[in-house]
């Protein structure tokens, strides 16, 4: 009988360790999808600050101001920092082969600030870093602006 008693406990040993296993394979998975949540949150935004600024491009200096020191410059730089992550945007005009048309393209690039701080709060969550580009053309004058030229009379 004492043989039994024995071979029970080895056997609940076993069910603990087999147990733990699975509940640590079930909290990497949560660990994974948290990650990849996080780091589709950060595409999500950086998309999101690339679209504007397309937007603020194409709408000209009188909705937006930032558009017009791109347009005179050719290029524009901004950064904030959204839930934990810095996004840089960049805008760059430039000509095209067309004389009607500007080539933009815009560059959105971010960083967790927590990993740029080399602090503490360091935590197996925080995503990398990441890029997006846009690139888009547009007349510079909207099609429905009526170019006048004045003719010279003899």
């Amino acid at each position: 009988m004492k043989n039994i008693r024995g071979f029970t406990l080895i056997e609940a040993l076993i069910a603990a360790a087999v147990l733990g296993l699975g509940m640590l394979g079930v909290t990497q998975l949560a660990l994974h999808s948290l990650q990849a949540s996080a780091a589709s949150q950060q595409q999500v935004t950086a998309l999101r600050l690339a679209n504007t600024a397309v937007e603020c491009w194409r709408s000209g200096p009188a909705l937006c101001t930032a558009s017009a020191s791109w347009s005179a410059n050719g290029q524009g730089e901004s950064s904030s920092t959204l839930q934990g992550t810095q996004y840089t945007v960049r805008a760059t005009v430039s000509p095209t082969a067309y004389a009607q048309l500007q080539a933009l393209q815009v560059t959105v690039t971010w960083r967790p600030t927590s990993a740029s701080q080399g602090s503490a709060t360091d935590t197996s969550l925080a995503v990398g870093t990441g890029q997006i580009e846009l690139t888009t053309r547009a007349a510079s004058l909207p099609v429905f602006v009526p170019v006048f030229v004045p003719q010279a009379t003899p």
